[in-house]
């Protein structure tokens, strides 16, 4: 007797193979997305905390120092992006860093041409204000002395 199978098996695995090859190669992406993403928020929060410093006197100082640290902190960690660029500004009391980046994924810029609200690029800013470590050290343990004894007359009251 002839084992006759039918070919069932073979047309669903080519229907549903490609589609989970999809699937797993864009959650990889995805996760590189979100990896990059981390990355660059955290490098730009960092950055900018470094110009911060009590021995940095003048903004162009601060300005170079950060600069350099923007560039620095994401060297060679990035996967999936490219048209990467950076841009520090020193104004005032603030220091900024920008990151501009567009995703690299499979098949999205496929995508955005049906869907024109799709938008590929990371805009990561993040802020810090130059302020003296110090002397804020200082007023948050003058402000929780006082909180403390705020504290302690409740309970004097209370009881």
């Amino acid at each position: 007797m002839k084992n006759i199978e039918n070919g069932y098996f073979t047309v669903e695995a080519a229907l549903i193979f490609p589609m989970a090859l999809l699937f797993t190669v864009m959650m990889i992406f995805l996760a590189f997305f979100s990896y990059d993403r981390c990355i660059l928020e955290q490098s730009a929060y960092e950055a900018a905390l470094r110009g911060t410093g009590n021995h940095i006197k003048s903004a162009q100082e601060a300005y170079s120092q950060v600069y350099e640290a923007a560039g620095r902190l994401v060297e060679e960690k990035l996967f999936a992006v490219h048209d990467f660029k950076y841009d520090v500004s020193v104004f005032g009391e603030f220091i900024t860093v920008d990151y501009d980046c567009v995703v690299n994924m499979p098949l999205m810029g496929w995508l955005c041409e049906y869907i024109p609200e799709m938008d590929l690029t990371l805009d990561i800013s993040s802020r810090a204000r130059r302020c003296r470590q110090t002397r804020t050290i200082r007023d948050c343990r003058v402000i929780n002395k006082l909180i403390n004894e705020i504290d302690n007359m409740k309970d004097l009251y209370n009881t």
